[in-house]
């Protein structure tokens, strides 16, 4: 049945080989798809993995633990993901998702993806539900730049795992929202969210304390070596190829943000064109998160005091999770937090050449963060009262011709990053046509003629996709300052409210889920073969 879905791409071209040593700027590197025709191009540009359709089996709506029982079988430093979801955070271990890849939620009748794509170490939390249809996603089993190819099983679109969005079938071209999501360890995510639920160990006989694909805290494992085992389109070499990225879209512009030196640094200042933004290291939860940092009419710069996140305009001491002002002249104002998904870089840069990345470009230079005394205590004044010869304030004369330094102004704006973003990336999530409600099958999805609109013909304008412009802004409550308004406040614990409600769709069998656990993946050979 497959088959018959992809008819007309009985052929494959040969995936070029690793490229080496490349930098790539704005004028040579292809942006992401401008148009249908470029998007369905991607069909023509898959990899085999040696895996067929089944064999790596999603689950659906998957039961959960109690905290303190999904500790029995946990580690402090194993890898685990965090979703924000309407009723709570939910706590994904790296240990099972690496076999499944989706795991398909519904709450209040909403359906949500929360995918993973081992190879790439792509991580990301969608809205599924469109116009009123649950998506019910699988993996396809084939990779666009090492990437996982995602298959919904109420149409047979084929979809890119990492930016959310369908290349083929009757949804081509349609985007799915981001939802807020961490990466971090079981150790903090314990004690951030103790009341989480966690996802039980999925039922099968799959090895699930080891990775196939290696170990994120050992050296030299597939995950932290700088060799690629699938080919990718073009290779960028201004990080190591599987650094970890933290990724988002702002304002129509794409930026990866380096996870590490967020973390050595504490707080990173930025420009993203006219918007001044800051990734600071919220060591509670062991994440990066990104805020706005234009709090009031000039854009504030942070730095970290000790163990305390604090602007040097006003000393105020402000919350890294949440971006409020905790003490402070500031307490009660609040930062927007943007959100965003994981990436290697190697995956990332590839199918995003015209990223902006941090460190870089944009980045506030350092001298400008230095913190000097906000003016001098009494009796700091009575100390350096006039002594004779000298002018008033106990300073000697600058004699004439001599220049004074010239002071940096708090939240002075440095050289903004290069615009090398392409126009045309606004919000995801079109609309699904009326009369578009299939249920979910148990075998190999199928084309329903008629079922669904077709999209628009090849060639044509495609729908804005990615995070919607700024992600969800998320602000906290709290009190304000006088003429400060900030904007209602997030549930704990959930998202910022969105779409509504959506016709549920009923439980499944996943399919395969009885087959052999997924097998460790094959040097690729020069060209790769395709499927009839």
């Amino acid at each position: 049945m497959l088959n018959l879905m992809r008819s007309g791409r009985l052929s494959r071209r040969i995936l070029p080989l690793l490229l080496f040593g490349c930098l790539l700027t704005g004028g040579t590197a292809q942006a992401r798809p401008q148009n249908l025709q470029e998007l369905a191009n991607i069909n023509k540009k898959l990899t085999e993995s040696g895996i067929e359709y089944g064999q790596i089996p999603s689950l659906y709506r998957p039961r959960f633990d109690r905290m303190q029982d999904a500790g029995l079988s946990m580690n402090a430093d194993d890898v685990v993901f965090v979703v924000m979801l309407p009723d709570g955070p939910r706590i994904y271990p790296q240990k099972y998702l690496v076999w499944h890849q989706v795991i398909n939620e519904v709450v209040d009748d909403h359906a949500y993806a929360i995918t993973y794509s081992p190879i790439t170490g792509g991580f990301a939390a969608y809205d599924a539900s469109m116009g009123g249809l649950n998506l019910i996603f699988d993996a396809e089993g084939r990779l666009y730049d090492g990437n996982s190819v995602l298959i919904d099983r109420n149409s047979g679109s084929l979809w890119l795992q990492e930016l959310g969005m369908a290349f083929d079938g009757s949804l081509l071209g349609r985007g799915m929202p981001l939802v807020p999501c961490y990466w971090t360890t079981w150790g903090p995510a314990r004690r951030t969210f103790p009341g989480a639920k966690v996802l039980s160990r999925p039922p099968g006989r799959r090895p699930y304390g080891r990775d196939p694909y290696g170990d994120y805290r050992k050296d030299d494992t597939y995950y932290t070596n700088d060799e690629l085992v699938y080919p990718v389109e073009r290779v960028d070499r201004r990080f190591p190829r599987k650094t970890p990225m933290f990724c988002l879209e702002h304002q129509g512009s794409l930026i990866a943000l380096d996870i590490n030196y967020v973390k050595e640094k504490g707080a990173v200042n930025f420009f993203v064109g006219p918007s001044a933004l800051v990734a600071v290291h919220d060591k509670k939860l062991d994440v990066v998160r990104v805020f706005n940092r234009q709090v009031w009419a000039e854009p504030f710069l942070f730095v970290y005091s000790g163990n305390q996140l604090i602007d040097i305009s006003t000393r105020s001491i402000w919350d890294p999770a949440t971006g409020i002002c905790l003490a402070g002249n500031l307490k009660g104002a609040n930062m927007p937090q943007y959100y965003g998904s994981y990436s290697m870089w190697f995956a990332w840069a590839s199918m995003n050449p015209e990223t902006l990345f941090i460190p870089g470009p944009g980045e506030v230079p350092e001298e400008l963060l230095q913190i000097t005394p906000l003016g001098p205590s009494p009796e700091a004044a009575q100390a350096t009262a006039p002594l004779p010869g000298q002018p008033g304030g106990g300073q000697a004369a600058v004699p004439a011709g001599t220049a004074a330094s010239q002071a940096v102004p708090a939240g002075a704006m440095p050289q903004s990053l290069p615009q090398g973003r392409l126009p045309n990336v606004p919000y995801p999530g079109q609309a699904m046509p009326q009369g578009a409600d299939q249920p979910p099958t148990t075998g190999r999805p199928a084309m329903q003629p008629g079922t669904l609109q077709q999209a628009p013909a090849a060639g044509g304008t495609m729908p804005g996709y990615g995070v919607a412009p700024g992600g969800y802004a998320q602000q906290p409550a709290g009190g304000a300052p006088a003429g400060y308004a900030p904007t209602a406040p997030t549930p704990a614990g959930g998202l910022p409210a969105q779409a509504g409600s959506s016709t549920g769709v009923g439980p499944v069998t996943p399919p395969g889920a009885a087959l052999a656990p997924l097998p460790m993946p094959a040097a690729p050979t020069a060209a790769t073969t395709g499927r009839n």
